[in-house]
């Protein structure tokens, strides 16, 4: 039996269930999701845009902050600080250089500092992030960074990478209409990795998400559940991931 399925058997099946780009811009599709997931009484996580598109500083909407705070069953992560800047184009922190993130990040931690939101968790738009922005993040005191295919571990004596299965994502394009052809193809990634039984499995809900993907999103939950996985937030992966000292 190799090392990564012994750990796998003797440790509970965890779900990452997370909405991804929360800001006011999307805030009813948000809502909607957010209270979907409540309906099914399930732990979730929140990425939040402290300045999105570099118009929206959260301060300036505290309607909308007081609602995502209002949700008692989700944690929230930093999710870069503009995600997408006025030309359209992601937050970096793939080849930003090291000042730079460090920038990015501490004017978004001032910015949650201003609504009484304090992160320990960072989810860069895309899940693409360099070492460089990893240091920051380690210098800055967050515990935890996902990416693409690892959980990153910032505390608890180093960085410790955790390979984990290619989160389930139905935003490739950034329109919903275009995003369509992700349905079927998502259906089909999730029986295949179902079959696999992987010790983690993540679902991301974008609100760009095509607008039939909640009701096959929340199926997958609902399968998840059934198959004795247990929906987590970030904070509560992390004694888990300290236990897997070996990279998947």
């Amino acid at each position: 039996m190799s090392k990564s399925h012994e750990w796998q058997q003797q440790q509970t099946l965890l779900a990452i269930v997370t909405i991804h780009d929360v800001c006011p811009f999307f805030s009813s599709r948000i809502f909607s999701f957010a209270d979907e997931l409540e309906k099914l009484d399930i732990k979730y996580n929140i990425a939040m845009v402290p300045f999105f598109n570099e118009k929206q500083d959260l301060p300036r909407f505290p309607e909308f902050v007081d609602k995502i705070k209002s949700y008692k069953a989700c944690e929230i992560a930093l999710h870069g600080l503009y995600h997408e800047l006025k030309n359209g184009r992601f937050d970096d922190f793939h080849t930003i250089t090291k000042a730079a993130a460090e920038e990015e990040i501490r004017a978004g931690l001032e910015i949650f500092h201003e609504i009484s939101i304090r992160p320990n968790v960072f989810v860069p738009p895309a899940w693409k992030l360099n070492n460089s922005s990893i240091e920051v993040l380690q210098k800055l005191g967050f515990d935890l960074a996902e990416t693409q295919e690892k959980f990153v571990l910032l505390s608890h004596g180093g960085c410790k990478k955790t390979k984990v299965s290619k989160v389930l994502n139905w935003d490739s394009t950034g329109y919903p209409e275009k995003n369509a052809i992700n349905i079927a193809k998502d259906e089909r990634f999730f029986n295949l990795l179902v079959k696999q039984n992987p010790h983690i499995i993540r679902i991301a809900l974008h609100p760009r998400d095509p607008h039939d993907a909640l009701e096959e999103q929340k199926h997958m939950i609902i399968r998840l559940l059934d198959m004795g996985y247990v929906m987590s937030t970030y904070g509560e992966i992390i004694p888990k991931l300290l236990q897997a000292t070996i990279t998947f």
